[in-house]
């Protein structure tokens, strides 16, 4: 309703003020020039030549009735005689008529701004120019051709002709038609944004027009000075027959009288005409004026029909508008539900991808089983972290990492388990294949980057991401009191007896640079009792703060654990996160943090935990598209020793079990080729006994009741609660 009264304020003002234009256009309406008269004239002698089969003077009279509609600002009717005009011209053969007609038309649609119609008409008058060869009409007519074109915003076109009408300008020697051409290119050239060529051909119209103007004020000055000679000679030939002229006067005095007589008595009969002339005059104004308050009355009639019509049309569309508002509210709502929901569903996958990396970092009983006195510090900077530590047992020799991944959060979690990944299959190949003794830290890492580049299909292109991970591996030899460090750009710090030694690593990532074929370093250590090992990751020397904003700083954490190496490593990790706290304040954690530390006891016997369950002996068939979700049970099945085979799509698990032996197929649902329902049906019809345990992360309501309906044995819904994922593979497996 606001809307309304508002609309009913601004119309009575716009109402009066087209009072006052048509007040005003009512008052100055008897001064207009009236060319009725003249039309008349012409329509009469079109129709008179048009009656005697006059062909060349019913066209002239066409075209000089098609200008004085021009003049009057009536184009259509001009256009229409100019046609006619047209006809008879082409009837007499008569070219530059019709040459001239066309472009006129041209002018006429131009100004009406239909350039489309302007360019048909100019392009027949250039065509007939062109058969004519008449230089200066082709050169105009390409200019008029490509004004009407840079109307219609195509510039490049409008380009195209004028280097020719530029070349028959400098032909034929015409400054005005050159100056016209640089004119329209420095335009259109500014119109697509070449400024250097628009100034170039812009300088050169200021030059032209200058010199045009120079040349055009020369010739008015020699005119002056040619008028003042014929004046003075004109006045010294009328000195020279002033005698005789005075004969003449006398002569002429008698007969100037009587004409004077003649004249006076013309006048009266002249004013007498005029004075009846300026009656009819008023009353045909009079008459003009009454027509046109007719005229002013019925439009203000219509105007305010339309004022109430628009009021009720706005009214109308206020309605329509608030219903509008309404749905699109209802709508809004809605969106957001589905928004909460979706948001609900990122953080439930985002919590599920961080139990599966915790479930893939090492346990702490199987930690506290290989060391004694020690503190891992892992704190991410979001649910999910990029950060990860790495730890095994291979007969009496210690192998463990901490590293850094690129990014943090979920890209970063990926990263993680997928360098866990590669890590436990890099040595246990080596183990495998050879003796342990061959184990090597900077052979490890030179492998771990070949992986990563293999992965990731890096090649060293500009535009490809440059993820990989920073990394400190050591291996600590028990027996022979020996460590190998290696490192990429994360160091290794030794606090012996009071003093720190820092191992530098290689200033390059595990990932693909210009130095990829560089070998990294490995660093040979003789440990003694208790030394103070220590890697870590960048963020905790990262994290700005204090009063100054600054980061902690490599100084100061070497500065800080000097201070403490001394103290238990569990001490020493709640000082560490009690410093970072206070150094941190109100600030945000910048990155994610990790750091090991360890003291050497010295050699001792590793007691590994023992095995809960021992499938050493058992195939399990994972049937999964997903690499996350296969390094999730790949980490979880690893302790059972269990022989693990992966295929990507139900299409190859079928083919797999057709020829070779499985003891239990892990079959996820949704996958490329052949989904997990068809792959189960498939299975069972040839394989009947094989156990199949049917695992998604999709939550449809009957899922269940499919999968156990296509043949499968068990079913588990993600996130996989381990225990219980366990305890039903046992029942399958023994």
């Amino acid at each position: 309703m606001r809307k309304i009264k508002r609309y009913c304020l601004v119309f009575p003002v716009i109402f009066c003020w087209l009072i006052i234009i048509l007040l005003s256009a009512v008052h100055s309406y008897p001064q207009v020039p009236d060319n009725n008269a003249l039309i008349n004239d012409y329509l009469s002698l079109i129709e008179k030549y048009d009656k005697e089969n006059n062909k060349i003077e019913t066209a002239n009279y066409l075209n000089k009735l098609a200008y004085l509609y021009w003049q009057s600002g009536m184009g259509m009717k001009s256009i229409d005689n100019f046609n006619r005009s047209l006809a008879i011209n082409k009837e007499l053969g008569n070219t530059n008529a019709e040459k001239t007609i066309y472009n006129n038309t041209g002018f006429i649609y131009s100004e009406y701004g239909d350039y489309h119609s302007a360019i048909n008409n100019f392009k027949k008058s250039l065509e007939i120019s062109r058969k004519q060869n008449k230089l200066w009409d082709i050169a105009t007519g390409i200019i008029n051709i490509s004004q009407a074109l840079y109307e219609l915003k195509d510039y490049n076109k409008s380009n195209n002709g004028l280097a020719e009408a530029l070349e028959l300008g400098k032909e034929i020697n015409d400054f005005q038609i050159i100056k016209n051409c640089y004119e329209l290119l420095y335009k259109n050239y500014e119109k697509l944004g070449n400024s250097d060529k628009s100034k170039e051909y812009f300088d050169l119209y200021l030059s032209l027009q200058r010199h045009l103007q120079k040349k055009e004020l020369e010739t008015m000055e020699a005119r002056t000075k040619e008028a003042e000679a014929k004046a003075f000679a004109k006045e010294t030939q009328l000195i020279n027959t002033k005698d005789t002229l005075n004969e003449v006067v006398k002569i002429n005095r008698d007969i100037q009288l009587k004409n004077e007589l003649l004249n006076k008595e013309k006048a009266i009969k002249d004013l007498a005409l005029k004075e009846e002339k300026a009656r009819i005059n008023a009353l045909e104004a009079r008459e003009k004026v009454r027509k046109t308050t007719l005229r002013f009355a019925a439009l203000l009639l219509i105007m305010l029909t339309l004022i109430l019509v628009l009021i009720f049309i706005q009214y109308n569309n206020n309605k329509k508008a608030n219903r509008l508002l309404h749905d699109q509210n209802i709508e809004i709502e809605k969106q957001r539900d589905l928004a909460n929901r979706q948001k609900q569903k990122i953080t439930d996958s985002i919590q599920y991808a961080q139990r599966i990396q915790n479930a893939i970092l090492p346990p702490k009983d199987f930690l506290d089983s290989l060391l004694r006195d020690y503190f891992i510090l892992y704190k991410p900077k979001d649910i999910v972290s990029g950060d990860f530590y790495w730890i095994t047992e291979k007969d009496d020799i210690l192998i463990f990492a901490a590293a850094d991944c690129t990014g943090h959060g979920v890209p970063g979690g990926f990263m993680s388990m997928m360098g866990v990944a590669f890590l436990n299959e890099i040595v246990n190949k080596i183990v495998i294949n050879r003796h342990i003794s061959s184990l090597q830290a900077d052979h490890i890492l030179n492998e771990l980057r070949t992986n990563v580049i293999r992965s990731l299909h890096q090649t060293g292109r500009r535009d490809e991401p440059k993820d990989g991970m920073d990394i400190a591996l050591c291996i600590i030899d028990f027996d022979r009191d020996m460590l190998q460090f290696a490192g990429a750009r994360n160091p290794l710090y030794i606090i012996r007896k009071g003093e720190l030694i820092q191992y530098g690593a290689n200033r390059m990532s595990v990932s693909y640079s210009h130095n990829v074929n560089q070998p990294f370093e490995k660093h040979e250590i003789r440990m003694e009792p208790d030394d103070a090992l220590y890697i870590f990751s960048d963020g905790y020397c990262d994290q700005f703060g204090s009063d100054m904003n600054i980061k902690y700083g490599t100084a100061s954490l070497k500065e800080l654990l000097l201070s403490i190496h001394d103290k238990p490593m569990k001490e020493q990790e709640q000082i560490l996160i009690s410093k970072h706290e206070e150094w941190k304040g109100d600030r945000s954690q910048l990155d994610d943090i990790l750091i090991i530390g360890l003291k050497y006891t010295g050699a001792r016997k590793i007691t590994p935990k023992e095995q809960k369950y021992n499938w050493v002996d058992k195939n399990i068939l994972i049937a999964e598209d997903t690499d996350v979700n296969y390094f999730f049970l790949a980490e979880v099945l690893k302790p059972t020793n269990a022989q693990l085979i992966r295929v990507s799509n139900g299409k190859e698990a079928v083919e797999y079990c057709k020829s070779n032996n499985v003891d239990l197929i892990l079959m996820d649902i949704n996958m490329p080729r052949m989904n997990g329902y068809d792959a189960t049906r498939t299975i069972k019809s040839y394989k009947n006994s094989i156990p199949i345990i049917v695992q998604t992360a999709v939550g449809f309501e009957n899922e269940e009741e499919l999968s156990l309906s296509s043949g499968a044995d068990d079913f588990i819904s993600k996130p996989i609660d381990l225990n219980s994922f366990m305890d039903k593979l046992k029942k399958f497996l023994g």
